[in-house]
């Protein structure tokens, strides 16, 4: 029993509290209980143990039954009722043999009964019992805590991963959309040629025709299947440091080509020194060909104007057109595929939203920002901020 009941299992730190009435009796208790080194509380009242048990947290409490100030078996009620100290061994001291009193106190949730005058070794060695099994509940209590905070990091985690999921599906969703939009107009344009070639016969005119729509069908096809490859596959991007000035000049070149004409009106205001930005080479050529290819649509062949400058750790490009400017009721979709343009039978123009919902998911992927600031009848400033390359390649901060 010895070795069961060790004290050397018990660090210090353990905490008995005695109440008692008696002054004397906690005295001979303290002296008893002092040889294994507890932390001893005592306590003359009910009213004191209670404080001293909501304070201290004891590991064990020697409860007097009779007290001067109220039942020691409705103290041990108590503190079994508490969800705080239910676990709380409590052992009931008294002189009283009573069975229906005994049947009280083990009804109040008391874990041990000690009879007056109370023998030294049996004190002992109850109350390393109960240490024991305090300690026991302890480690399982801790070990709970310890399983309950893991499975709520994996609910997150999986949360997370869910979230992140919806996110891809979302993408997929849209870039759908994006296609079965914007395949309509070379599909279309195809199918002119078709028709012209089964209506018209094969004279050289309805071939010159025909050919021409079926050219604009194929550059505007390979045009849009480049836009799912980079924007549908976040994997497929590669971040380097990239030269700005570089990024926007093939920007303008892809723009040219769209067009099919030159852009000479488009004026380009880029610091010679500025840090290279931390970027995939397509897809931001890409995302700022699309806003210039917007500028340009827009820009009623007025000057477009593109500059950039340093800005903490990022680099600002701005990107200014003084075309018709966006109403306000279109801004809050300029982002969402499809929703951007204007639906009305009178435009002059296809919607700009698709192509700025491609450039915002390019965007998101590098952690960069876009800004938008319109107003009819006074053009278009679209501002981007996109991450300045440290001397490791990585974005700076």
């Amino acid at each position: 029993m010895s070795a069961t009941l060790s004290a050397s299992q018990f660090s210090n730190d353990s905490k008995v509290l005695l109440v008692d009435d008696d002054r004397w009796i906690i005295e001979v208790f303290t002296e008893i209980l002092s040889h294994d080194k507890y932390q001893i509380f005592p306590a003359y009242d009910g009213e004191i143990a209670l404080e001293i048990i909501d304070r201290e947290k004891p590991d064990v409490v020697v409860l007097d039954v009779l007290l001067p100030d109220r039942d020691g078996i409705e103290i041990c009620r108590q503190i079994k009722h508490d969800p705080n100290t239910q676990f709380t061994p409590v052992i009931l001291v008294t002189g009283i043999t009573s069975r229906d009193r005994r049947l009280d106190g083990l009804r109040s949730g008391a874990d041990d009964f000690l009879d007056k005058p109370v023998d030294p070794f049996e004190l002992t060695v109850r109350v390393r019992s109960l240490l024991r099994t305090k300690r026991l509940y302890d480690a399982v209590e801790s070990h709970r805590q310890e399983l309950e905070l893991r499975v709520a990091e994996r609910t997150q985690e999986l949360r997370q991963a869910y979230e992140q999921l919806q996110e891809i599906s979302q993408v997929k969703d849209n870039i759908m959309s994006i296609v079965s939009h914007e395949l309509r107009t070379p599909l279309q344009q195809g199918k002119r040629a078709l028709d012209i070639i089964t209506e018209e016969g094969f004279d050289a005119t309805a071939r010159k025709e025909a050919e021409r729509h079926l050219r604009d069908a194929f550059d505007r096809l390979e045009y849009h299947v480049d836009d799912i490859e980079m924007f549908s596959d976040p994997s497929r991007l590669k971040f380097a440091a990239n030269s700005l000035a570089a990024l926007v000049e093939n920007a303008i070149q892809q723009v040219r080509h769209r067009r099919k004409r030159n852009v000479e009106h488009i004026q380009l205001d880029m610091p010679k020194n500025l840090p290279p930005v931390w970027a995939d080479r397509r897809a931001i050529t890409r995302a700022l060909a699309h806003v210039i290819d917007n500028a340009v649509k827009f820009g009623e062949d007025k000057p477009i104007t593109i500059t950039a400058a340093e800005n903490y750790d990022w680099v600002r490009i701005t990107i200014q057109d003084q075309g018709e400017g966006i109403a306000d009721h279109l801004k809050p979709h300029l982002f969402k595929p499809l929703e951007g343009g204007d639906s009305s039978s009178t435009r002059r123009h296809e919607g700009m939203g698709i192509g700025l919902a491609l450039v915002k998911m390019a965007l998101d992927k590098h952690g960069a920002e876009i800004d938008i600031d319109s107003a009819l009848g006074k053009g278009t400033c679209v501002t981007i901020d996109l991450p300045i390359a440290t001397d490791y390649g990585s974005p700076s901060g």
